[in-house]
């Protein structure tokens, strides 16, 4: 394989737009061709970048000079479309959430392990300065051993017209599945333990959600004893998105862009911009050198298990075990 990856893009909405400008920031990583099953966007973002147009996800994956492929195209399409790339031999980079189900995210690991290729899922917050910073401070121990965590995530998120992101089969829930992928995600990573137990309830605040929860709030326990708790809601006109960490040392708060250490300012050389393209590099690199990928399909599966625990927890109105999920896979 040659030192420039060679990428297709599924895809060709704003998360694809994403993906390409990070790619026009790396040097070992191109844009060879994007499909879309409407051709006016896959031909306008292909004629911007040199690269080649589909509309049939068959011809894309047929493309010889297609090495790998970035799947970014509406939620309930991920499994499918995984699952074609990995038997096609590509290399898969699929933007969160994995899947809209754990069994879904096992038939993705599973393609690709038997297929011999890379799965890299886009928990693109695992890239930030911030969040890297944090995590290495934790496991230094520069605060001592973790015992709760508290993060929040709260927006006004309204689709324009009658989006996919409302139609709970083709999105999920959207305020779990659209943000909640990130929130889950990075908590049992900052203290690389697992969450084992959630109790969770949800509530149909507004109407503008009508049919599906907007807002949610998790308790979590890890592993290694630690508390998490997690709030989410999609429909306050006020935003707040921070995290606090505490130790039995001292504590942390932290922003996408600010971080402090018992309540003292700790200096971060870069912002959040730099997330996409590290995290497109590492891809690149993984499938470059045979190496794994940190947010590989096995680690973001856990994530999905707990989104999906959170979901089952309020409609059961009780904690649900993380080992529910278990299987062979």
């Amino acid at each position: 394989m040659e030192s420039v990856l060679s990428v297709g893009m599924i895809g060709a909405g704003n998360i694809a737009r994403g993906h390409v400008r990070g790619i026009q920031e790396n040097d070992n990583i191109r844009l060879a061709a994007v499909m879309d099953i409407v051709a006016e966007p896959a031909e306008a973002l292909a004629g911007e970048n040199d690269a080649r147009a589909y509309t049939n996800l068959d011809d894309l994956l047929n493309d010889p000079d297609v090495e790998a492929v970035h799947v970014c195209s509406i939620h309930k399409a991920h499994v499918e479309q995984v699952v074609a790339a990995a038997e096609a031999g590509k290399h898969v980079l699929v933007e969160k959430p994995m899947a809209l189900s754990v069994a879904e995210c096992d038939r993705m690991i599973a393609a690709c392990e038997q297929a011999g290729v890379v799965l890299m899922v886009g928990q693109v917050m695992r890239h930030y300065p911030v969040n890297l910073k944090a995590r290495a401070l934790i496991q230094e121990g520069a605060i001592g051993e973790v015992g709760h965590m508290i993060r929040r995530r709260y927006s006004y998120f309204n689709p324009p017209g009658r989006s996919w992101y409302l139609d709970l089969e083709l999105g999920g829930v959207c305020v779990l599945y659209c943000f909640g992928p990130h929130e889950y995600d990075i908590l049992p990573w900052y203290i690389d333990s697992p969450v084992v137990k959630v109790y969770a309830q949800g509530t149909e605040s507004t109407a503008l959600y009508k049919g599906q929860n907007d807002t949610y709030s998790a308790m979590m326990t890890h592993e290694d004893g630690a508390v998490s708790v997690l709030t989410q809601t999609v429909v306050t006109h006020t935003s707040a998105h921070d995290t606090y960490v505490m130790g039995s040392e001292g504590s942390i708060w932290m922003t996408n862009q600010v971080l402090k250490v018992n309540g003292e300012d700790v200096e971060l050389e870069e912002t959040s911009k730099v997330g996409m393209p590290n995290q497109i590099r590492e891809f690149a690199d993984c499938c470059l050198n045979g190496t794994v990928p940190d947010a590989n399909g096995r680690s973001v599966r856990q994530t999905m298990a707990m989104i999906e625990a959170t979901q089952l927890s309020a409609e059961r109105n009780e904690p649900v075990l993380l080992s529910e999920f278990d299987t062979d896979v």
